[in-house]
């Protein structure tokens, strides 16, 4: 199994003109620990790079507010300060949006988003699809990878939790292993965005009957666990995951690791940080 961020993973050999966007290939994922000055302590959702060095800046929302284009604004600024390179900014709205305000006009100064509204995608056609061609062990493209990921964000009858968890229910029966890994690792990673707090409990009731879950979930000895702990937050934070905070996880006491361990699925990783200094 590879020991690698299956949110970049998933991603990294499709061209980034899924959805409508007309970007190169992606071919990394970024880390995203950049220090603003007067905003929330929120990070941007991804940063991946791009095949022509540029960056795609990838944020989902599941509200919408205009104060949201200053946030995203202020990291592209500090973004780019710290990188000096082009910055594509993408909005993906869940299916609950069919427009939104995509342009902040400041004077000599305007900032443009482009814009996804995932509202125009049947998810419940393209469940049933995938879900069909798993039932049948048929091969699952690279589309339809991606479209279990944002499944949860297309047009549904269901909850994004909901659906989130339909999902995962689905992806534990895709025959490869490894595109089973891939699909469950990018959900942990995309879903930490939209799963409000009271729905973690069922979602980890469903990541235990998975072999990630079970070797996150079950008990084993204090080094062993330090490990999967920084296996599933590789999973989850990606390269936001230093090898600094991997090694203070190393060097944790039991409390730490254990209190790390319950709430592998709801911690940030401002929070992280602070636990571990």
């Amino acid at each position: 199994m590879k020991d690698t961020n299956r949110t970049g993973d998933i991603h990294k050999d499709e061209p980034a003109e899924y959805h409508e966007l007309n970007f190169p290939k992606i071919i990394s994922v970024k880390p995203i620990d950049i220090p603003v000055i007067n905003v929330s302590n929120q990070n941007p959702d991804f940063v991946f790079e791009l095949e022509d060095n540029s960056l795609l800046h990838l944020e989902f929302q599941t509200t919408w507010k205009k104060a949201d284009l200053l946030r995203f604004a202020q990291y592209d600024i500090a973004l780019y300060q710290k990188e000096r390179r082009r910055i594509n900014t993408v909005v993906m709205y869940s299916g609950k949006y069919e427009s939104a305000e995509s342009e902040l006009d400041m004077g000599s100064n305007k900032y443009k988003v482009q814009q996804i509204f995932m509202i125009k995608y049947d998810g419940i056609k393209r469940y049933e699809e995938i879900k069909e061609k798993i039932e049948k062990e048929e091969e699952l493209t690279d589309k339809d990878l991606m479209d279990l990921v944002f499944l949860p964000l297309m047009r549904n009858e269901k909850s994004e939790e909901e659906v989130t968890k339909d999902v995962f229910e689905l992806a534990i029966k895709i025959p490869d292993e490894d595109k089973k890994e891939a699909v469950i690792g990018s959900l942990l990673g995309f879903s930490d965005n939209y799963v409000r707090d009271e729905y973690i409990n069922e979602l980890k009731e469903v990541i235990r009957m998975t072999k990630i879950g079970t070797s996150l979930f079950e008990e084993g000895v204090e080094e062993g666990e330090k490990e999967l702990t920084i296996k599933i937050l590789n999973k989850r934070f990606g390269r936001r995951l230093t090898e600094e905070i991997k090694d203070r996880i190393r060097e944790a006491d039991k409390k730490t690791i254990d209190y790390i361990g319950d709430n592998l699925l709801e911690i940030t990783i401002e929070e992280l940080k602070g636990i571990l200094k």
